[in-house]
């Protein structure tokens, strides 16, 4: 439910439940001060009493009324404040990490080619400083395709050409090399886009190979559980609840390549077609993810 509808139910069951009881008190009152029985002349007489009381109740409801309304509006503006005030700093961040990453390949680039300016050199010297631009040139490329697609929204990718894919099957095509699969099932299938949901796993993948040395990678499948664990250097505890946000990286990963995207991906398509997914990290000891699909 959105805050603007929260609001209007609040507003309205304010005002709705300040109606209902000054009715019922006035219905109360009304019986209590009206005598059974009584002529047409004490009627008359209690009703100027009945119209104060009335009045009063009136305004009485309007003062109550108006300090509840403002009250709940305080409340949702300092929260729609603080969200704000969030979702900006989160922005800052986001593109200020976003400029650091894309300017080291960058600066690589630009100093690869005032070096090569410097002097003549030989065909070979060229080729093997454009073969760096290009290495360099790619890896940009790369990551624009990543922030690109980190900047979609939901409803983007829900669009966008799905089908229903066999996990088990699925998975048989990232077996080899140091990656072991051992499904217990091939009957569960997901809808999803099936290039979305290699790039969830292929990153989860890459990131198990690459802290993990020579060590095996074990996947395994039960039912709708897919676990993919790793042997490597682990996660510190205290950073385990930030590895999901664009661009961090854990602290005892610095000598390794990356950007600190992949993840974040992986959890934007995940979440998009009904998956949850969990970390389970202790360091120096290995790393283990599981993703239940819908």
């Amino acid at each position: 439910m959105t805050t603007e509808k929260k609001i209007a139910l609040t507003y309205t069951g304010i005002i709705g439940g300040s109606i209902a009881l000054l009715a019922l008190l006035s219905f109360v009152m009304a019986c209590f001060l009206l005598p059974k029985g009584a002529g047409s002349e004490a009627e008359s007489s209690l009703i100027p009493s009945l119209l104060c009381y009335v009045a009063i109740m009136l305004v009485g409801f309007v003062v109550i009324s108006s300090l509840l309304v403002y009250l709940v509006s305080r409340r949702y503006t300092a929260r729609m404040i603080e969200r704000i005030d969030t979702a900006f700093q989160s922005e800052k961040a986001f593109v200020r990490n976003a400029s650091h990453e894309l300017n080291n390949p960058l600066t690589a680039i630009q100093g690869e080619c005032e070096i090569t300016l410097l002097k003549e050199r030989t065909p070979e010297e060229y080729q093997a400083a454009i073969s760096r631009i290009l290495h360099e040139t790619k890896r940009i490329i790369h990551l624009m395709k990543q922030l690109l697609f980190l900047s979609r929204g939901h409803d983007e990718i829900l669009q966008s050409f799905t089908e229903s894919i066999q996990i088990a099957e699925f998975m048989m095509s990232f077996v080899g090399g140091r990656v072991r699969f051992s499904p217990d099932s091939f009957a569960y299938s997901v809808k999803a886009n099936p290039h979305l949901l290699k790039i969830a796993i292929e990153n989860i993948l890459s990131n198990a190979l690459k802290y993990s040395d020579t060590q095996p990678v074990e996947v395994r499948l039960r039912v709708n559980e897919l676990e993919i664990e790793d042997y490597g250097i682990g996660i510190p505890p205290d950073e385990l609840g930030q590895i999901f946000q664009p661009f961090f990286r854990a602290s005892n990963t610095r000598g390794f390549a990356g950007y600190g995207v992949g993840l974040a991906l992986s959890l934007r398509v995940l979440q998009t077609y009904g998956a949850k997914i969990s970390v389970y990290s202790e360091l120096g000891k290995g790393t283990r993810v599981k993703i239940i699909f819908p």
